[in-house]
């Protein structure tokens, strides 16, 4: 870190081993933070977890190709033996085989090693990334967009630490600090101001001894290490950490490599698919109460022409969604249509309207957004395309705040009908339900199973209980719509 900031954050610069620990103390702290929660560790790297196989077996692992082949670029392919461990210590996964990039073993002259040096390790899984609740941790996103340059970039690795012009290389004892407990992991900012190696890489400068936005810099250690920046509401990885100098850090643009990386993980998440709403998918956002203090996250559409919808938040408005109306223009025509979408929050149990903040223990806050041919049967067939804008807003940390820039693009054919799939399971006679949940009948309408002493009721596998229909079912069941 500069010198500014480690004065700010109590450092004597005439006593740097002694006070150095505490001034890391900042970016260690928000070196924890929940966003960061897939960022881990290989060897004498930084690497970041991107996911893992749908058959649960494998770990796909994001960093420096130098990290994976052991900076011997013989080979788009080959074996690595090693273990990623997540921010705790843990070992995740071990052992297993690397891909290099595709420009890996032979750049062009121009692009050289800072654009081409990013690899995927796929390695045999061996435990579940856990956040510090002991839940899931989300699939990162990899930003596949064209807006990088003077924008804030976040840091984060395992590498050396100093301040100034302090060299953290280890070229000797005084140049190299570790603090007396836990691991070097730190997280610093500066702003990316250029694209180089044909557009391949990134540059951040860093400003050793001024008050600056590029008060940290990169060294030995975060090696592999992603960036992360903040777009459209969302954070996403922008580069890999290829090195630098006294005065920069350097990364391989990793919206370049953005195919090449769905090529090796298909199940890779993408900042343009995981922004986008179509007629197919149903399109469930980051979980935002991660990024609150102690508090839910609850979701309103903010006065615009492109979409209205709830305005107000409320703590419990029951299960079920809410309905956002979308103005989209239809790019063959030319012509504007309302389209409708489904919004609601996954709070842990149920579904529940966007703008309520209810949750069942954990916070849980994410919003799902969903097309229904149902909501828009008057809807011609077209291509429809637009942006809006969410709102979040956190219930008990009022100072949380954020803006959501989201993309519709829904396709409707003649032949399009109805949704494959309906919003709740069929009602299916003699399931052993529980209390709370939700089917849709054959008359097309959602019905809810009582709680106790009625819930039983719902399992039987006479006609008469069966919702919608049934002389009995009242007894079972509660009509939602």
């Amino acid at each position: 870190m500069n010198h500014p900031t480690f004065i700010k954050n109590g450092g004597d610069v005439n006593n740097i081993p002694n006070t150095l620990e505490m001034a890391y103390g900042p970016l260690r702290e928000k070196a924890l933070s929940a966003r960061f929660d897939a960022v881990g560790k290989i060897y004498a790297c930084t690497a970041t977890w991107l996911g893992d196989s749908k058959d649960g077996k494998k770990s796909y692992i994001l960093t420096g190709a130098h990290c994976a082949d052991w900076k011997e670029p013989t080979a788009a392919k080959g074996p690595y033996v090693g273990q990623f461990k997540d921010k705790n210590g843990k070992v995740i996964a071990e052992d297993g085989v690397y891909y290099s990039g595709p420009y890996r073993i032979n750049p062009p002259e121009e692009m050289g090693g800072n654009g081409s040096d990013i690899a995927m390790l796929v390695l045999n899984k061996k435990a579940d990334m856990l956040d510090s609740k002991g839940q899931p941790v989300s699939q990162p996103w990899i930003y596949d967009g064209s807006e990088e340059i003077n924008n804030t970039v976040n840091f984060l690795g395992y590498g050396n630490w100093g301040t100034g012009d302090v060299s953290a290389n280890g070229q000797s004892p005084q140049d190299d600090f570790a603090p007396q407990e836990g691991s070097k992991r730190a997280a610093g900012e500066s702003v990316i101001d250029e694209l180089f190696a044909m557009d391949y890489a990134l540059s951040a400068p860093y400003h050793p001894n001024q008050d600056s936005k590029a008060w940290a810099r990169l060294a030995p250690g975060d090696s592999g290490s992603a960036w992360w920046q903040h777009h459209r509401g969302f954070w996403s990885i922008v580069g890999v950490t290829k090195g630098g100098s006294m005065t920069s850090s350097h990364a391989v643009r990793v919206a370049k490599y953005a195919q090449w990386i769905k090529s090796v993980y298909p199940q890779v998440r993408t900042f343009t698919s995981m922004t986008t709403v179509d007629a197919t998918h149903e399109l469930k956002l980051p979980d935002l109460s991660h990024e609150a203090k102690d508090s839910s996250v609850s979701y309103t559409v903010p006065k615009q022409s492109a979409a209205t919808g709830p305005t107000d938040a409320d703590w419990d408005l029951g299960q079920g969604h809410s309905i956002i109306q979308l103005n989209l223009r239809d790019v063959n025509q030319g012509y504007y249509h309302q389209v409708n979408i489904r919004a609601w929050r996954d709070v842990g149990c149920a579904k529940a309207p966007m703008n309520s903040a209810v949750s069942c223990g954990q916070n849980q806050s994410s919003l799902v957004l969903k097309f229904m041919s149902e909501d828009n049967e008057s809807l011609p067939a077209g291509h429809y395309q637009g942006v809006f804008t969410v709102s979040a807003q956190g219930w008990n940390d009022k100072a949380y705040t954020n803006t959501l820039t989201l993309h519709a693009d829904i396709r409707i054919t003649d032949e399009e009908t109805s949704n494959p799939e309906p919003e709740y399971p069929n009602y299916q006679r003699g399931h052993a339900y529980k209390a709370g949940d939700i089917v849709t009948a054959r008359n097309g309408k959602l019905y809810q199973c009582k709680g106790f002493p009625y819930t039983a009721y719902c399992g039987y596998k006479s006609a008469a209980y069966e919702p919608g229909k049934g002389v009995a079912a009242y007894l079972a069941w509660k009509a939602l719509r």
